[in-house]
């Protein structure tokens, strides 16, 4: 039994037929009826890809029974974002903020801060409180220390 081609009217082979073809073997119908087989690739991981050769419809079935899924997680291609709930945050234990005590007394800071406001550099300090007030032991580290910190 023969059926006719959809595209040019001529008959089909029985055994063409059978196997589901509705177009001659034709050049032109072929052209224009012929389905090739898709080509699918399918992530695998980060190096490549796996490639399937398959009708559109089988693809499609095997998909959306998790066959191209990662194994190890059960996921398919049906997969529905699950949303994410933050961990509960733990406020930080505040640290006291203290203010060390100044390692100066305040009559050495008063020599040092005067002859700051003088226009003194710290080496000149140190020098000219030597020669005045040596009992205080200004350092040139001393000076420093001094004029980094605020005024008390």
């Amino acid at each position: 039994m023969s059926t006719s081609c959809v595209g040019c009217g001529r008959g089909i082979p029985a055994e063409r037929a059978e196997l589901g073809y509705t177009y001659c073997t034709a050049p032109a119908c072929q052209a224009a009826h012929r389905r090739g087989p898709t080509v699918t690739a399918v992530a695998v991981n980060k190096s490549g890809d796996a490639y399937r050769v398959a009708e559109p419809d089988e693809i499609a079935a095997r998909a959306a029974a998790g066959e191209f899924g990662a194994k190890n997680t059960g996921l398919g291609t049906g997969h529905e974002d699950v949303p994410r709930v933050p961990a509960p945050r733990r406020p930080r234990p505040r640290q006291a903020a203290r203010r060390e005590a100044p390692t100066w007394t305040p009559a050495q800071e008063n020599v040092v801060r005067l002859y700051a406001e003088m226009g003194l550099s710290p080496r000149q300090i140190v020098e000219r409180a030597r020669r005045n007030t040596p009992r205080l032991g200004i350092t040139e580290a001393l000076v420093v220390r001094v004029l980094s910190a605020p005024r008390r």
